[in-house]
């Protein structure tokens, strides 16, 4: 099975953590590292809402070669990480620059039912997205980087943006083509984690 992205590129999803939580010194130092890598485009850096520790964040690089080459600055811990590849999204690596509540959501489910799970993703975006109640747009979906074994667990990576918790509450009753492509979606995993966060725009 194979998972077929919209471009080349690689993507490296990373929860960041510091001794403290002044991240507002902290991100910028993330982004000057990340600067200095010309190959390497940080698309977003992100700051807890629940879900995330007051001294993380969380970073998403886009680069060409499997292994984007960055290091963290001094003081900074990588405490986990995931090297992706993009299905249907994103379709370009510009970084994102739209304020509002982004929220990480992480499927954990065999690679066989990968493939499908995209699918059933994509299909209920046609009516998600487009719904006059609330407000939504699925940024990301990220499948691993390199073929697993079909039984082996693995994570799809969803990054979705709405513009306040009211569109995203709101959006937990989709229409009913959505709801079930959703609940099959659902099905197919062992168990889900979510994660609300803010986007850090550059000061």
């Amino acid at each position: 099975m194979k998972i077929t992205g919209m471009n080349e590129l690689f993507y490296t999803k990373r929860v960041l953590e510091f001794a403290d939580q002044n991240l507002k010194t902290k991100s910028a130092q993330v982004r000057e590292s990340f600067s200095a890598h010309t190959s390497t485009t940080l698309w977003g850096l992100w700051q807890g809402v629940f879900g995330l520790a007051a001294n993380q964040l969380i970073a998403v690089s886009a680069h060409a070669e499997l292994d984007d080459n960055w290091r963290p600055p001094e003081g900074c811990e990588v405490v986990n990480q995931w090297v992706v590849k993009p299905t249907v999204r994103p379709q370009t690596p510009a970084p994102l620059t739209r304020a509002g509540v982004y929220v990480f959501r992480d499927f954990l489910l065999p690679y066989e039912h990968l493939e499908e799970a995209v699918m059933l993703s994509s299909s209920a975006w046609q009516t998600f997205e487009t719904a006059e109640a609330f407000a939504a747009e699925p940024m990301g979906l990220f499948a691993p980087a390199q073929e697993l074994p079909a039984s082996q667990e693995c994570r799809l990576h969803l990054l979705t943006w709405y513009p306040d918790f009211t569109s995203w509450e709101t959006s937990r009753q989709s229409d009913p083509a959505a709801m079930q492509r959703f609940i099959s979606r659902r099905e197919l995993t062992r168990t889900t984690h979510a994660v609300a966060t803010r986007l850090l725009l550059p000061s």
